[in-house]
């Protein structure tokens, strides 16, 4: 059994939590979250009524304001394009080597401090797309990624057994290499208007379906536009849903309820913006095309928000490629499915455990990134089949959230 198994519904979310978002949690089949900002007595409470929990890791990219993950790296570590590191200016990340062992061990400790030890169900790992972008026309070290992406995780499967394991993009990847190891694989701009009428999509939807018939691994979709009619195209495919319009930053509240004698099942969505203590997040001012938000009601406490706008463009094609590897099978297990009532929020915030410090002089220079964010997330916008997608939308909002708030939090 795939531990993602009976999941109908999730949310992803790398905010710091309050007591509202962490009882509305219990209310979802599966929860991704930023595993710094929570306690293990957190993700218990999260996980009480038969809630699933995935923790974020980037295996393909390190941020600089990881200081921590940083100063543990060795030149091996980088990936290096004629003697130079690969450096992505406008998220101020590092491209790694994935082929590195050094590399591997210190993302399985990772895996180990802030997923196994909080009691954490598994982990989600962004930007494994980057193999397929950056490697595509170099087939000697694209294999030699691939099979470094191979290696870690059947050590990760060696260590840590049947957790739940889901990779964002690489969807090339997946099928010649990860198929065997990972549960899951992320979709994000799953748009209905782009997916009904672009034949790529519509191919890539066949062979994700057959990957799931041949090695048990689900599809997880996001989108940020047409809320209904992605979910039903979503819901048509087989895939497990989620719209998100608002970059993983607040908490959608209200979308799901689950009671006694049913399964979390999709209400009317109504987005809660719930404020941690007296944390301001800048404005972005990126343009946003087309995107349907729900309706917001506003709980904050000594906070002013600005407005924002998100860039959200349609879906990336990645790169395909025609080689094979060596299956084996995955451990898996059943999932538990439980029960709770449905939530009331409050604006209380909890401590949060095992956070960072990131120097202002560190953020000042991310704030200056948020306006280049719209020309990153272009790069997610439908291509022909030769572009390549960077495969890391989720986090690279994440890594900018998990920034401003442990700036605000000093």
């Amino acid at each position: 059994m795939n531990p993602l198994d009976g999941v109908k519904n999730y949310q992803v979310f790398y905010g710091h939590p309050t007591d509202a978002i962490l009882k509305d949690m219990q209310n979802y089949d599966l929860v991704i979250i930023e595993p710094l900002h929570y306690t293990k007595a957190q993700i218990d409470l999260i996980q009480s009524r038969g809630t699933k929990v995935l923790g974020y890791i980037s295996v393909m990219e390190v941020a600089t304001w990881n200081t921590g993950l940083m100063s543990k790296l060795q030149a091996g570590d980088f990936f290096t394009r004629n003697g130079q590191r690969v450096h992505y200016p406008e998220w101020d990340s590092y491209l790694t080597n994935i082929a590195s062992t050094h590399f591997q061990g210190l993302l399985l400790t990772e895996i180990q401090n802030q997923v196994i030890a909080k009691g954490i169900d598994g982990v989600f790992m962004d930007t494994v797309g980057d193999i397929d972008n950056e490697h595509l026309n170099n087939p000697t070290v694209l294999k030699q990624q691939r099979d470094g992406l191979v290696n870690f995780l059947k050590q990760a499967r060696a260590k840590y057994g049947d957790i739940a394991m889901v990779q964002n993009w690489g969807f090339d990847t997946l099928e010649t290499s990860t198929a065997p190891y990972v549960d899951g694989i992320m979709w994000e701009s799953f748009n209905a208007d782009t997916i009904k009428s672009d034949a790529w999509s519509q191919n890539m939807i066949k062979k994700l379906q057959a990957v799931d018939t041949k090695h048990s691994v689900k599809t997880l979709t996001i989108s940020t536009r047409q809320s209904a009619e992605s979910h039903k195209l979503a819901k048509d495919a087989g895939f497990i849903h989620f719209h998100e319009a608002d970059e993983y930053v607040n908490w959608n509240a209200g979308l799901v309820t689950r009671t006694a004698t049913t399964a979390p099942a999709p209400s009317t969505p109504t987005s809660t913006v719930t404020s941690t203590e007296s944390t301001v997040k800048p404005a972005e001012t990126a343009p946003k095309t087309e995107t349907v938000k729900p309706a917001e009601t506003v709980t904050k406490t000594e906070t002013v928000k600005p407005a924002e706008t998100v860039t959200k463009t349609e879906t990336v094609k990645p790169a395909e490629t025609v080689t094979k590897t060596e299956a084996v099978a995955k451990p898996t297990t059943t999932p538990v499915k439980a029960t709770t009532p449905a939530q009331t929020t409050s604006s209380s915030a909890p401590k949060v455990a095992d956070e960072k410090k990131v120097t202002s002089k560190k953020d000042e220079k991310k704030k200056k990134h948020v306006k280049k964010k719209a020309v990153k997330a272009k790069k997610h916008a439908h291509v022909t089949k030769q572009d390549a997608p960077k495969g890391k939308m989720c986090g690279k909002a994440k890594q900018q959230t998990a920034a401003f708030l442990k700036f605000f939090k000093l």
